[in-house]
């Protein structure tokens, strides 16, 4: 009997396991599953609410990256979201899935993208969910000014102090619940997971991949959003004519912030499919 509840397994995949909740809906449906993941220093329960509420009406499943949760770390160090999307493509042949709708957030859009860039025949949909600037579109003169220096902080030697406060300022706006929590997972998360993904948030060519998919001609992307300004050298600055939803009043962790907007939100995008 199908029950609604969410149970948690743990995956084989070429590089160990990965840590993965399952929420199967109701009644059997032809709807495509719903498939989250997380960002950096979070693990597949940050989306216990979203998991539950998509069950109600189709199957649910969300990931902990390697290295995150329970997820086992990857013995070559390697975080990059091409690495992640082969995990989370091992966990849906292990679960019998070939169609889904993907949603990413933050550093899990990254992974979500090469995912769809990759395979871009298993997506029905594609959600970013408040994603990070891409870097590499920066100009020459702007990375080395500001971008550069943020790198050399994050990757040096005080780069947990520096890693707090960029999540201390990407919780502007939200709830003091959210605050508290986010910055409790930080703390949990393991340094090699931290320091592997905030090298890739530097490197990864987001805007490249994403074309990649959307030359596809049945391509369906969305992007929810903290709010509606376009921050140089975003998705939603790069990529205008994307469908784009903003919840106002919330930080960088808006399904925290802002459980039924954001619920609502992420229905409206999944009703196209």
């Amino acid at each position: 009997m199908r029950s609604g509840s969410v149970r948690s397994v743990s995956i084989a995949v070429p590089q160990g396991n990965i840590q993965t909740l399952v929420a199967q809906a109701a009644q059997k449906t032809a709807l495509p599953p719903v498939v989250f993941v997380h960002g950096m220093g979070c693990a597949a329960d940050l989306w216990q609410a979203q998991l539950k509420t998509t069950a109600q009406s189709r199957d649910a499943i969300a990931i902990s990256l390697r290295g995150h949760g329970t997820s086992t770390p990857p013995p070559d160090d390697d975080y990059s979201p091409a690495a992640c999307a082969a995990d989370l493509f091992a966990v849906l042949d292990a679960l019998g899935l070939e169609h889904m709708a993907l949603v990413g957030h933050s550093y899990g859009t990254w992974v979500a993208i090469a995912a769809a860039a990759a395979q871009p025949q298993r997506l029905a949909q594609l959600i970013l969910v408040d994603p990070p600037i891409d870097c590499t579109r920066c100009p020459a003169d702007v990375y080395k000014a500001q971008i550069a220096p943020m790198q050399a902080a994050m990757l040096g030697k005080g780069w947990r102090s520096v890693l707090q406060q960029s999540f201390r300022q990407a919780l502007m706006g939200g709830t003091p619940e959210t605050h508290l929590e986010i910055l409790a997972r930080l703390d949990q998360t393991p340094e090699a997971a931290l320091r592997g993904t905030s090298r890739e948030l530097f490197t990864f060519p987001a805007v490249n991949a994403l074309d990649t998919y959307l030359a596809v001609p049945a391509a369906d992307v969305h992007l929810i959003l903290a709010d509606l300004e376009a921050r140089p050298f975003s998705l939603h600055a790069l990529r205008p004519a994307l469908p784009t939803t903003a919840i106002p009043n919330t930080g960088h962790w808006l399904m925290l912030d802002a459980p039924e907007a954001f619920a609502q939100a992420l229905n409206s995008c999944l009703a196209t499919v």
